[in-house]
Formats: C-alpha cells, sequence, structure tokens
C-alpha cells in the first residue's frame, strides 16, 4: 500500500486511475440487477407476512415516509435502517427484506426514505435522517416501541447518513433522541475520493462540503457504539473506507463477511440464519 491508496490516520486516499473502477459500484459488481431482484422478491414476501404500516409520513415532503415493522410486542427496541444508493437511487421498498431478522427476535424495525439527489443535497438528506428520528421518537408510545433504545443501520449511503448521526459534538445531535448503536453496512465515511468519480455527477461535491459530510472528519460518538459491516469481496476502496472510520472514531468492532460484495452483503444481514445479524440482535437485546 502506498501513500496515495489507503486509509491513514483516519482519512482514505485513493489513486486516480483507480477512483472510477474502486467507486463505480454497478460497474464493479454486474450482478447487481439479478441481486436486486431478490432483494424485491424477498421484500414483497416479507412484507405480506409481517404487514407493516407502510408510507407513515415524517415530513411534507414526498419521499420523507417510512415503513413501521412491528414485533408485536410492546416496548421493545427499534432499529432505524437507512438505504443505500449513492444518495441518488434506493427504495425503501427494495429492502424491507432485511428487518426480517429482527422482528423475528423482537425488535421493532423502521425502514426509511429521504430525498434523492440531484433534486437533493446531501445535507438535506442528513436532516431528513434526523428529523426521521425525531419523528419516531415523538410517535414511541402510539408506535408501541422504547423510545430509550434506538439503533441505526445503513447500507453503503446510508451507512454514511446513519453515522451522521452521531458524528460531532453533542450539540450536532440537538434534538434527536439518544443512540445506542449504529451499524454501518458498506458505508462511506470519506466522500472526498468521491470526488472525481461519476458518483459526484448528481452530487456536485466540491472539497469544503466533502469535508463536512465525512464523518472521519468528526469526533466520534460519545456514548453510541460502533460496529461497521463490509463485504469480503468489496472493492478495497471500501475496506478502507472502514477502516478509516476505525481509525478516526476507534470503532468497537468491524466485520468483513465472506463470499459477499458490496450488495450481496445486505443478504447476510437480512438472513435469520446469519451470525452477523445475530451479533446485531444480541447487541440490541444485551
Amino acid at each position: 500500500m502506498s501513500s496515495s491508496n489507503g486509509a491513514i490516520a483516519g482519512r482514505v486516499h485513493c489513486s486516480p486511475e483507480l477512483n472510477e473502477q474502486q467507486y463505480n459500484l454497478r460497474v464493479a459488481f454486474p450482478d447487481y440487477p439479478d441481486v436486486r431482484e431478490g432483494w424485491l422478491a424477498a421484500s414483497a414476501a416479507w412484507r405480506d407476512e409481517a404487514r407493516p404500516r407502510l408510507d407513515l409520513a415524517y415530513g411534507g415532503q414526498p419521499l420523507q415516509k417510512l415503513d413501521f415493522y412491528g414485533s408485536g410486542q410492546p416496548g421493545r427496541p427499534l432499529l432505524v435502517f437507512v438505504h443505500g444508493g449513492y444518495w441518488q437511487g434506493g427504495d425503501k421498498a427494495d429492502v424491507g427484506f432485511v428487518s426480517r431478522p429482527y422482528v423475528q427476535a423482537g425488535i421493532d424495525v423502521a425502514v426509511i426514505n429521504y430525498s434523492l439527489a440531484p433534486a437533493a443535497t446531501i445535507e438535506a438528506m442528513v436532516a431528513e435522517v434526523r428529523q426521521s428520528l425525531t419523528w419516531l421518537a415523538d410517535n414511541a408510545a402510539g408506535l408501541g416501541f422504547d423510545p430509550r433504545r434506538i439503533s441505526l443501520m445503513g447500507h453503503s449511503a446510508g451507512g454514511h447518513l446513519v453515522s451522521m448521526m452521531v458524528a460531532g459534538t453533542p450539540d450536532n445531535a440537538a434534538g434527536m433522541p439518544a443512540i445506542d448503536y449504529v451499524f454501518p453496512i458498506s458505508g462511506v465515511f470519506d466522500l472526498a475520493p468521491l470526488r472525481a468519480s461519476s458518483v459526484n455527477d448528481a452530487l456536485g461535491l466540491d472539497e469544503a462540503r466533502a469535508e463536512a459530510l465525512s464523518p472521519v472528519a468528526w469526533p466520534g460518538p460519545a456514548q453510541a457504539r460502533v460496529h461497521t459491516f463490509v463485504g469480503a469481496n468489496e472493492t478495497q476502496q471500501f475496506h478502507f473506507q472502514s477502516e478509516a472510520l476505525g481509525q478516526a472514531w476507534s470503532v468497537a468492532k468491524h466485520d468483513s463477511v465472506p463470499g459477499t460484495h458490496h450488495f450481496t452483503v445486505l443478504d447476510v444481514m437480512g438472513d435469520p440464519a446469519s451470525a452477523y445479524a445475530r451479533a446485531v440482535i444480541d447487541a440490541i437485546l444485551e
């Protein structure tokens, strides 16, 4: 590893000639359409079984909605899941299947949508995720969960967004409920390498905004515990992304999930038989 390609002192470095190859994930993993079809089928089947409360509005914008998968038990912990899609795609309906192992273990799950680029900035998305958490805490009694036991999970861009919920000083989280655990899956924590890739076409990140929106540039959480996951077969830069967060925040635990890449790792996290899903469950229920 050279100084131009790696995780060094909590920051991610990417050689310019590798940038597009490392961050254009649908090119790197061309089976994504087939993987997504599997997600859609699993999510539809799980919705039929779980009968969640769909499209609850936490704000007035079209995508400010969430689906609530109740465990059927009062006063349980809540896990909030935030989908990926490089801040410019994806939908809660695609990934509802991920809630299955947690709901079956007695954990309520909220799967949220948020406004997408280029219509919305990443700053607006951060604010919307925060708004969803405040709305959920304010409505905990009606939904039936314990607002003192909230954890977050997010995939890819969602991993970035849930990390931003606990990044920085306590003032950064003003008005938000306390967060117990954060489980970023294949997240992006240093946005600087994205600026030279086609991913940035819809995001319009400049140097200052990429810095302000990078969790690694903020102090780590004082209370929330962080457990990162990546697919073992991710591009190298995504391993560096989690490694850099570990360096910057002294992350408590990290897992590289064998036999998975950026998209298939989500199948494992939504599998009730998975040891990795079980680790999340055990942490939340401890």
